[in-house]
């Protein structure tokens, strides 16, 4: 039992929580839900960590009476009838008395006349135990061995299952795909699996859990005109006996892992492999021979991030190899398979000809990511699904500093910040969001928080760590952390204890302060704070105090609110100029209502709190303060407040005002500064919430009000970025000017329309030489759509089934959705659920979602979805997850109580295959409300301020 953290409460808080505990406790334990409810509280209070504390599992979990220790898995898999056959014997060890084995099985048609179960003698000498039953748990996916006779602690047994399966086109378990062979005009197949979060059960019987670690021995089956991989390097190949033509493929045993991490596949793709290198790592990539031209960039920048990993976490990579598979059908962006990571194909083939420097960059962030899995994830799990931002945070945050490392020009450490902190500040505002570390019960709950509080506000909470900790504390902690658990399973406290150690030693946090006691604060609560500095201006002081943000004021907010965090205090001024500077000299404590801080400004200076935003809080000043900020804004000397602080000033502005805790008018004053700004970020974060604005006036009267705003804000910097065929030197001087055209074209300004579609109309005369800039090609194919009817569709549409390139088909993809004709949306729409039409499964959503963000569409797209909800559902499978993207799609649009109304409607009426997205549909629900009290309580105030 832990000591009670004492950061997140006062002595009465204190006392409400424990008599909330006990409240909570009765209740999960009636419906079921007493492991994860159970563990969640107490640690959430401080009294116990999940890994060790007492408890009874609840039904759909592992009851920790077997433990797996070696699975011996053979696979034969048929492609001519997508079908598979195979067996496993599974070595385990028991735990506690028991006479009942509950193992996980979906799907699989097990042999029950052949499973054998008997008591490890020793080496090669068994003893046979009787069976006295096998049930099927079709609700908890558990396949149930009955023994005659209890198994006895510490002895080891060995379970014989063989099964057979379906390869299914769900892309879910062991799967199907295909691929069009251009030399011979022929669809090849392929099987490959997708395991996480629980889906290993899909593909042969297994302890599916991440705690439950072993070692993999696997030996698959095959014609041999196909080639298989797996997580280690093949040992040998050897002719099928008895069945001529087919081969057996032996991989050497894997290192201990979790069976979410097991990874096989059947093809007849080719690899090319990557030179030598100085760690032995034998790296390869893998794709279809039509595409394996593709894998250059991929196969140069694998092992820099693989050796820079190695390096930073000074851990080597345990495998002697690494496979990157690029899969034409592919649910994820990537999955991070120890030693066979498997991708989409726009995620890891880069072609220099037709390739964006968006996409590149992202595929460069994915290969970066997934290698950051192979230590924080792979070596080093986490032991349940609670923590999964263990996994995804790391890795997230990880990638930004192997991509800064091996391209320090693109400057997307910077970047990736902007766009995690963005991202955050919208989901992470709702009531409806959740924890970073969030308590999960039953499986079906797993997927739902793959999201981006896992990912992004995961990451943007480990560089603020990295920030007030310094570098050295925070990668010798990381460090120690990998070492001490390899192999294993941990937890965020295991984290905590190996970064606390390391800061205590280094100075850099005081002996009553740990990690846990601050971060705490930030990962086992929902939201983030904002900052609320008043200013003495007669005494230089600030008297700084804090509050949660939500996007919308309600009447009990004061009681919602009723929360804190540990705030790292950094500030900057014009005498004090110390953005540089982001370890914090005072922490505003949950111990302390206010602080009174000596900022050392005059009355006619500006002050600027949290440098280069490293922590994840918005800051609202006082009125003069605002003021001050806008004055030097909208002066020369504006570069004196840090770029990334500009950022967070004009979404901070705009996001207070969006609430009503700050006039518009005075926000667009501070946005109006942009006429001089040339950097990147302030204009992407600028417009990011402006976005919200143009979302809310779009369908309504006024909104020609917005247009000519926006079109005064950009007319200067298009003059700059006006010629399409003129692109700027450095990565973000592109994507400054894709994002300037982008929006310039949407509000029809300067030559922007007739630029692009005069670009398009000479590809259409001629199609074989395209000389649009492979950054502006979305914008110029949208224009090209929207201006050229049913012709410029199909020509598209062609040219879509005709490309070799993923990220070219994707760019396509979203410019089909820019078209007018009314019957050509809908026909795309019901293409988009017909796999037949040529639109992958992977792509429905984001066709759909394409659709629903234009102006007409969102009307097609919103009947569409009403009118075809269980098609949808049955076209998705296992991962009818998806539909929580169709809603966010529709919801984000929504600004009408009656359109409220229709979307309660239909998400009620169609619970039965909506429940594996109630986390969607929830912030979904209450993002419309958000809007709907936005247009009541700002329409008349933002008419009026823009006719100013």
């Amino acid at each position: 039992m832990q000591k009670f953290a004492s950061f997140f409460v006062t002595r009465q808080v204190l006392l409400f929580v424990l008599l909330l505990s006990s409240i909570c406790l009765l209740i999960l334990s009636l419906t079921g839900m007493l492991q994860s409810g159970v563990l969640a509280l107490l640690v959430f209070v401080g009294f116990t960590s999940a890994e060790n504390a007492p408890y009874e599992p609840p039904s759909y979990r592992l009851k920790g009476d077997v433990v797996p220790s070696h699975y011996i898995l053979e696979i034969v898999t048929d492609l001519d009838n997508f079908s598979y056959t195979g067996n496993v014997h599974i070595e385990m060890e028991c735990k506690l008395p028991t006479d009942t084995i509950y193992l996980h099985s979906v799907n699989l048609n097990i042999h029950e006349k052949e499973v054998t179960f008997k008591r490890i003698i020793k080496e090669q000498q068994f003893e046979d135990l009787p069976l006295s039953g096998i049930d099927h748990d079709i609700k908890n996916e558990f396949l149930v061995i009955k023994l005659k006779e209890k198994l006895n602690p510490g002895t080891k047994y060995t379970l014989y299952i063989p099964f057979d399966g379906i390869l299914s086109e769900g892309l879910a378990g062991y799967y199907r795909s295909s691929y069009l062979d251009r030399s011979t005009n022929t669809t090849k197949w392929l099987a490959v699996t997708q395991f996480e979060s629980t889906d290993a059960r899909r593909a042969f019987p297994c302890f599916d859990e991440p705690s439950m670690k072993a070692i993999f021995t696997i030996k698959m089956g095959h014609k041999q005109e196909f080639t298989s991989v797996s997580n280690m390097p093949l040992v040998q190949t050897i002719p099928f006996e008895n069945k001529p033509g087919w081969v057996w493929d032996q991989f050497k045993d894997t290192v201990p892992m979790s069976t979410y991490l097991v990874a096989f596949m059947v093809s007849d793709f080719e690899f090319r492999e990557s030179d030598h290198q100085s760690n032995n790592v034998v790296f390869r990539i893998w794709a279809r021979k039509d595409a394996i031209g593709q894998v250059e960039f991929a196969r140069t920048v694998g092992p820099k991030f693989l050796s820079y990993y190695e390096q930073y976490f000074d851990v080597g990579y345990p495998l002697p190899k690494q496979d990157m598979v690029a899969i034409p059908d592919f649910s994820a962006g990537a999955m991070e398979n120890w030693g066979l990571i498997t991708y989409r194909e726009t995620a890891l083939l880069y072609d220099e000809r037709t390739t964006s420097r968006a996409f590149q960059h992202n595929i460069a962030s994915v290969i970066a990511h997934e290698l950051a899995h192979q230590w924080f994830g792979n070596l080093v799990t986490m032991f349940w699904w609670t923590d999964l931002w263990l996994n995804e945070g790391f890795a997230t945050y990880v990638a930004g500093l192997g991509v800064h490392h091996e391209f320090p020009e693109w400057n997307s450490l910077d970047g990736v910040a902007v766009e995690n902190l963005l991202t955050v500040y919208s989901l992470d505002a709702l009531e409806s969001s959740h924890p970073v570390s969030v308590p999960i019960g039953h499986p079906s709950e797993i997927t739902q928080i793959f999201d981006h509080i896992s990912y992004k506000k995961g990451a943007f909470l480990l560089r603020m760590m990295n920030l007030f900790l310094g570098e050295e504390v925070f990668r010798h902690g990381v460090s120690e952390y990998l070492k001490k658990h390899r192999y294993g399973n941990a937890a965020q406290d295991d984290l905590w204890a190996s970064l606390t150690e390391q800061a205590h030693k280094a100075n850099t946090l005081s002996a009553e302060l740990s990690v846990k006691l601050i971060m705490d604060s930030w990962t086992v609560q929902t939201g983030y704070p904002v900052l609320s500095v008043v200013r003495d201006y007669q005494n230089g002081k600030a008297t700084v105090s804090q509050h949660r943000f939500l996007a919308v004021k309600s009447k009990d907010e004061e009681n919602k609110l009723n929360t804190c965090w540990w705030i790292p205090l950094t500030f900057s001024t014009p005498k004090l100029s110390n953005f540089s500077e982001t370890r914090p000299k005072q922490w505003l404590s949950c111990n302390e209502k206010e602080l009174s801080i000596d900022i050392q400004a005059s009355s006619t200076e500006w002050v600027v709190f949290n440098n280069k935003f490293a922590g994840l809080y918005r800051v609202n000043y006082d009125k003069d303060n605002w003021n001050l900020l806008a004055d030097v804004l909208n002066s020369p000397d504006y570069t004196k407040i840090d770029v990334l602080n500009r950022v967070q000033i004009l979404s901070d502005a705009l996001d207070l005002a969006w609430r009503g805790d700050l006039p518009y008018p005075l926000a667009f004053r501070l946005v109006s500064y942009l006429k001089h700004e040339t950097e990147y970020l302030p204009w992407r974060a600028a417009l990011n919430t402006l976005n919200n604005i143009d979302r809310m006036m779009r369908r309504t009267p006024k909104y020609g009000q917005f247009r000519e705003y926006m079109r005064e804000l950009l007319q200067p910097i298009y003059n700059k970025f006006s010629k399409m065929t003129q692109q700027p030197d450095t990565y973000e001087g592109i994507k400054h000017q894709s994002l300037i055209l982008s929006w310039s074209c949407r509000f029809d300004i300067g030559d922007c329309v007739s630029q692009a579609k005069d670009l398009f109309r000479q590809w259409q005369l001629s199609p074989e030489t395209n000389m649009i800039p492979k950054d502006l090609r979305s914008l110029v194919y949208c224009q090209g759509v929207k201006a050229g009817g049913e012709k410029a569709w199909e020509f598209i549409w062609q040219k879509y089934r005709a490309s070799n390139v993923g990220t070219e088909q994707s760019q396509m993809l979203g410019a089909l959705s820019c078209s007018r004709e009314v019957w050509l949306i809908n026909r795309y729409l019901e293409w988009s659920i017909d796999e037949s039409s040529g639109i992958r499964r992977q792509d429905s959503s984001t066709v759909f979602g394409s659709v629903a963000h234009t102006d007409m569409g969102y009307y097609l797209a919103q009947r569409f979805f009403t009118r075809n909800i269980q098609r949808i559902y049955k076209y998705h499978g296992p991962k009818a997850t998806r539909l929580g993207r169709y809603i966010a799609s529709l919801a984000e649009q929504m600004i009408y109580n009656d359109e409220l109304v229709e979307l309660k409607r239909v998400t009620d009426e169609n619970g039965d295959v909506l429940n594996d997205s109630k986390l969607a549909i929830s912030q979904s629900l209450e993002s419309v409300a958000v809007n709907i009290a936005w247009l009541q309580n700002n329409y008349e105030t933002i008419s009026k301020t823009l006719s100013l």
